[in-house]
Order: structure tokens, then C-alpha cells, then sequence
């Protein structure tokens, strides 16, 4: 009898060293990752911000790695409406917002995500609903601007320097007149452009030089390219027009000097 209790109990404390090694065995770690120490936050960041009384604030914000800042807004449609602050900022608790704080003492709070900043309330809270687009700043946005891109492929295929005449295909958006300038070689096609958060674009039918040209059905693939495409990649020194889920339309590579 004693030599069953004995065997009984062993049994028990076999059973109880399992299961505290497989409760040990799944204790999940905590994530330490937070936006501070995982993501390579510093940099350029551009979007335009809603304003009340104007089209909108077409804001750079210049992120140092000494914790210091620099903000460009420049107030669409009015005349000399463009500013600059400086200033120096913090992180939060969490490791997952900014808090910038101007000369001046006004601070505003941005959550920080991948190459994105979302601008956030009064509250420390983001805005939601169909609005919410409009409260973000992206490193993409100003990454293309003010550059000439070299075209590689057009709607699939290959661009050689037999097809544009052993001239530069390329494209270029001014942030300045914002305005676009595109050739495969001969005319030169330009338009207007805007640049919103997510990586859209908008390149608006532009006109165009009327010189007759040899390339004349490939300068009317790139003017539809053009038109059609709705947002952007950036992979590396490569530039990507796209719509939807659609191939690519056109490519570009690091900008030309």
C-alpha cells in the first residue's frame, strides 16, 4: 500500500514539473520594439495639411537625429504665405509619438509610423473617418520632387536610346511651380500635379511641344501613362508609376545629373 502511494505520488510531481515547464515555455516575451528605437525615423517628411482658409498648407517638416526640427508651410493661394519653424521635440511614453515644440512654446504631436507621420489632435488622438488621409506626411512624397528621372520602361517594355533618338527620356515634378515636365526624346510634355499621403499622384493632361517626331506613338504612350497613373513606388533608385493593381505603367532610375 505505502509502496502505491509512494508511486502515486511521483506520478503527481512528474505531472506538475510538465506542466509548469510548458507554462514556462509559452510565457511571451513583451515586444520591446517601439517607433523610437525600430524605425529609422529621421528624415523629410511632405504632405499638405487641411487649412481653414486657404487650399491647404503644403508642409515639409525636416526630422533631425539630435532631436531638433525644421517645418516649412507654405499656404496655397495666397500670396507670400510661406514660413518656416524650428524647434526641438521629444518622445512620448509609448516610444510611438513626437512632440514638437517650437520657439515659441506651441507643440504639436505626431504618431510616427513606417517612413509616415500622422499629425494628431489637441487631444493626442488621430483623426478618423474619410479626413483621416488628410493628416499625413509621408517620406515618399517629397523623395521624387525636384529631380530628372531617367525612363526605362514605358507600359511593359524597354526604353533604348534608339527609341528617343539618343536623347533623354525622362520625367521631372517641380515642387516649386508644381508642375511636371516629361519627353521621350523630342517634345516636351508639361501639366500640373499634386502629391498626397499613401503615395498618390494626380498628373494632370498636360500640353505639349508640336514639333513632328519619328517616336510620335511612344510620346502618346507616355502622355497616357501619365494621365492614367494614380499613386507611386520608390524602390531604391528606382521610380514606379502605377494605378491600382495594375503593371507597372512606367520606370524610372536614379535621377540623371
Amino acid at each position: 500500500m505505502k509502496k502505491t502511494i509512494f508511486v502515486l505520488g511521483l506520478a503527481m510531481l512528474s505531472l506538475a514539473s510538465c506542466t509548469a515547464t510548458k507554462t514556462a515555455s509559452t510565457t511571451t516575451v513583451p515586444d520591446m520594439h517601439t517607433s523610437e528605437n525600430a524605425l529609422s525615423y529621421d528624415g523629410i517628411y511632405r504632405g499638405v495639411l487641411p487649412c481653414a482658409d486657404c487650399e491647404g498648407i503644403k508642409t515639409t517638416l525636416y526630422i533631425m537625429q539630435d532631436k531638433t526640427f525644421k517645418m516649412v508651410s507654405e499656404y496655397l493661394g495666397k500670396e507670400e504665405s510661406t514660413f518656416e519653424t524650428k524647434g526641438t521635440f521629444t518622445w512620448d511614453k509609448t516610444g510611438s509619438i513626437i512632440i514638437l515644440k517650437e520657439q515659441d512654446g506651441t507643440t504639436t504631436q505626431y504618431e510616427v509610423g513606417e517612413d509616415v507621420l500622422t499629425m494628431l489632435g489637441q487631444d493626442g488622438k488621430a483623426v478618423t473617418g474619410a479626413l483621416a488621409k488628410n493628416y499625413i506626411l509621408t517620406k515618399g512624397n517629397y523623395a521624387i520632387l525636384n529631380k530628372k528621372w531617367k525612363l526605362t520602361e514605358l507600359m511593359g517594355k524597354p526604353i533604348t536610346s534608339s527609341q528617343t533618338m539618343n536623347k533623354e527620356a525622362f520625367l521631372m515634378l517641380d515642387d516649386k511651380e508644381n508642375r511636371y515636365s516629361a519627353s521621350v526624346g523630342c517634345n516636351t510634355i508639361s501639366g500640373a500635379f499634386t502629391v498626397e499621403s499613401f503615395n498618390r499622384i494626380t498628373l494632370q493632361d498636360g500640353i505639349s511641344t508640336m514639333m513632328a517626331c519619328e517616336n510620335n506613338d511612344l510620346e502618346i504612350q507616355l502622355k497616357q501613362a501619365l494621365k492614367t497613373a494614380d499613386s507611386f513606388q520608390v524602390n531604391g533608385d528606382e521610380l514606379i508609376l502605377i494605378k491600382g493593381r495594375m503593371a507597372p505603367l512606367a520606370k524610372f532610375k536614379i535621377p540623371m545629373h
